[in-house]
């Protein structure tokens, strides 16, 4: 149970951080983009859609099991040890 709860406590982190990688990624990339009205003929402007749906399930994928797989490597070092509220291995 215990470490269920670990290795998906750091999938969710995974996410968060993507999450707030996403959203910087995009403040500084919509400014590029769109704060000049003469790009409007770029491939970025006319397929931005595309491209953040793509671009932002990706990292959020990517995000998620990068998580997970630092939850299992970890687990072995710090989550065998004995926890709080009794929980065991």
């Amino acid at each position: 149970m215990k470490k269920h709860f670990y290795i998906a406590a750091f999938g969710l982190l995974g996410f968060l951080l993507a999450t707030v990688i996403h959203g910087v990624v995009e403040i500084v990339a919509l400014d590029l983009i769109f704060g000049n009205p003469e790009n409007s003929h770029t491939v970025y402007w006319q397929k931005w859609e595309t491209i953040h749906g793509v671009a932002g399930n990706a990292l959020w994928l990517v995000g998620i099991v990068l998580g997970l797989s630092a939850g299992v490597r970890w687990w072995d070092q710090y989550g065998s040890k004995p926890g709080a509220f009794g929980w065991g291995r």
